[in-house]
C-alpha cells in the first residue's frame, strides 16, 4: 500500500506548512510514534489541515488502527453521539477537549491522543481500514466501511488518468474528513509528490499568494471553489505553474465548466470534471479533457477498472439508477460498533442512488438524485434540475422540497429573477411553490449545499 515505507523515496518532501518542509519519512515516523504499542482498534481523528492530522491518519493506517474521520470543528453533542455509537478506544483532539470517559495518553504536537478509561475493544473485520461518515459533521453516526484495497485501487486509477508524478505539487483546499479532500492527499502520497498544507479559505488573497509562491501544479475544488475563482481571477504566474485542475463534489453549471475548460486549455492545463461517492473511495468517473466540450454536462466515463450501467432504464429516455462496479466499492455501512465485524455487503456493486443515462460512447450524465425527487400534485419533480435551470439563468439559489411543497431559497437581490425564471420555465401551481430569502445560502464544511439545514428551517 502507498502508505508503507519506500526507502528510496521517503526522503522527498511531503508537506510544506508554515514555511517548513516535512519529508515522508518524518511524517510517517511522527504517526508511528503516536500509535506505538496501540492495539488494533478504532480511533476518532478530529481532522484539520495540519501536519499532526496527516501524520495521525497515516500512522493509524500503518499500525492497523481504524481511523474514523470527523471535522475538528464538530459540535460537542455530535461528537458525543459518534463516540456513543462506536465506543472508540482512542480520540485524537485538542488538549482542552477531553471527551467524557477518556484520559490523555500522549501529546501529538498541539493535539492529544486520548484513551478510553473503561476500554472494551469491539471485534473488527480483518479488511476494515477506514470509516468516513456519510453526512459530514451533522452527528449522524452512519459511516462508510472502506478497506485498504478500496483505497489503494481507487488511488491507483486516479493517478493513472491524471498522469500524476512525483514532481507535482498539490494544495489542501478541501478538508481531509471529506472523501474528495482525502483523495487528494492519497494521490499525493501515492506518487510521493508534495502538498502545500494550508487551512486558509479560498476567499483569502494570501492563500493565492501562497499557491503562487509554492508553484502549485494541481488544484482540486468543488463548485463553490470555481464560483469563487471566477470572481477573483487567477494570476498569470499561478496559471503558468498549473498542470492539472479537477472539479467534483457536485454539478458545476455548464457555462462555468466551459469557461474554466477554455481558460485552462489556453494555458496548457488539463481540466477534469469528475464524479464519485464516499462509498467508492471516492471516485466513479471522469471526463477526459479532450472530450470535455463535446460531452459538456456529462460526468464522464468510469475510472480504470470500473464499470457502470443503468438499472431499470426508462425506454424513451434511457434514464434509471446508476449502478457502479469496481474494486474501489466499499464493504458497506456501519451505524455503530456492532457492524464493524461484518464482511462485504456490497460485493463490489454500488447502487449510487443517482438517476442517470449513459450514451453510446459510455459517458454518464447525472439527471438527479433519487432522494432529490418530489411529487407536486402527483407529478414527479427533479429538484436538481429545477435548481440547475435557475443557476444557468444566473440565479444564486438552492431548491428543496417535499410532497406538494417546493421551496426556492435565494438572497434578496435575486428574488425578482427567481420569479421570472420560474414563470418562464415551469408550470407549477402557485400553491405548491414558495420563494424564501436568506442572508446567505448555507454550505457544509466541505462547501457543498447544506440542504439539511435549509429543510429544517423551511420544511418542518
Amino acid at each position: 500500500m502507498f502508505w508503507h515505507d519506500r526507502p528510496g523515496d521517503d526522503a522527498a518532501t511531503f508537506l510544506v506548512a508554515g514555511g517548513f518542509r516535512h519529508t515522508y519519512g518524518q511524517v510517517f515516523r511522527l504517526g508511528d510514534a503516536l500509535f506505538a504499542d496501540c492495539p488494533r482498534s478504532v480511533a476518532i481523528i478530529l481532522c484539520d489541515r495540519t501536519v499532526e492530522t496527516v501524520a495521525a491518519y497515516f500512522g493509524a493506517l500503518r499500525r492497523g488502527i481504524v481511523p474514523l474521520l470527523l471535522d475538528s470543528n464538530v459540535k460537542g453533542p455530535a461528537l458525543s453521539r459518534t463516540i456513543a455509537a462506536y465506543e472508540p478506544r482512542y480520540v485524537l483532539g485538542h488538549a482542552e477537549g477531553a471527551p467524557d470517559g477518556y484520559r490523555p495518553l500522549r501529546p501529538h504536537g498541539a493535539k492529544v491522543l486520548f484513551e478510553r478509561i473503561a476500554s472494551a475493544d469491539h471485534p473488527l473485520h480483518d479488511d476494515l481500514a477506514l470509516l468516513i461518515p456519510t453526512s459530514g459533521s451533522t452527528g449522524d453516526p452512519k459511516c462508510v466501511r472502506l478497506t485498504a484495497g478500496n483505497i489503494s485501487s481507487c488511488t491507483d486509477s486516479i493517478v493513472q488518468y491524471l498522469g500524476m508524478t512525483a514532481e507535482r505539487i498539490t494544495v489542501s483546499l478541501l478538508p481531509f474528513h471529506y472523501s474528495y479532500g482525502l483523495s487528494v492527499l492519497h494521490n499525493t502520497c501515492c506518487v510521493r509528490a508534495s502538498m502545500l498544507l494550508t487551512e486558509k479559505s479560498i476567499l483569502e488573497r494570501s492563500l493565492w499568494q501562497n499557491i503562487e509562491e509554492a508553484g502549485v501544479t494541481d488544484i482540486a475544488g468543488v463548485p463553490f471553489t470555481f464560483e469563487t475563482m471566477r470572481r477573483i481571477s487567477l494570476s498569470e504566474k499561478t496559471l503558468a505553474a498549473l498542470v492539472c485542475v479537477t472539479q467534483a463534489g457536485g454539478a458545476l453549471a455548464p457555462r462555468l465548466t466551459k469557461h474554466f475548460w477554455q481558460l485552462f486549455a489556453d494555458h496548457g492545463v488539463r481540466y477534469f470534471t469528475m464524479y464519485g461517492q464516499t462509498e467508492a473511495a471516492p471516485r466513479i468517473s471522469y471526463v477526459p479533457p479532450e472530450r470535455a466540450m463535446e460531452k459538456l454536462g456529462s460526468v464522464g466515463i468510469p475510472i480504470p477498472g470500473g464499470h457502470a450501467e443503468i438499472l431499470d432504464a426508462v425506454a424513451d429516455t434511457g434514464e434509471g439508477e446508476l449502478v457502479y462496479e469496481g474494486p474501489n466499492v466499499s464493504m458497506g455501512y456501519a451505524v455503530g460498533f456492532a457492524e464493524l465485524a461484518e464482511g462485504d455487503q456490497f460485493g463490489g456493486r454500488l447502487h449510487t442512488g443517482d438517476q442517470a443515462r449513459i450514451d453510446a460512447d459510455g459517458f454518464i450524465t447525472i439527471v438527479g438524485r433519487k432522494k432529490r425527487f418530489i411529487k407536486l400534485h402527483g407529478i414527479s419533480v427533479n429538484l436538481d434540475h429545477t435548481q440547475s435551470v435557475l443557476a444557468n439563468a444566473g440565479v444564486n439559489c438552492m431548491v428543496i422540497g417535499r410532497e406538494n411543497s417546493l421551496v426556492v431559497c435565494t438572497t434578496g437581490k435575486d428574488i425578482d429573477a427567481v420569479q421570472t425564471v420560474m414563470r418562464e420555465n415551469f408550470d407549477f401551481h402557485p400553491s405548491v411553490v414558495r420563494i424564501v430569502t436568506c442572508d446567505e445560502l448555507p454550505l457544509t464544511a466541505s462547501n457543498k449545499p447544506d440542504y439539511v439545514s435549509l429543510s429544517q428551517r423551511f420544511l418542518q
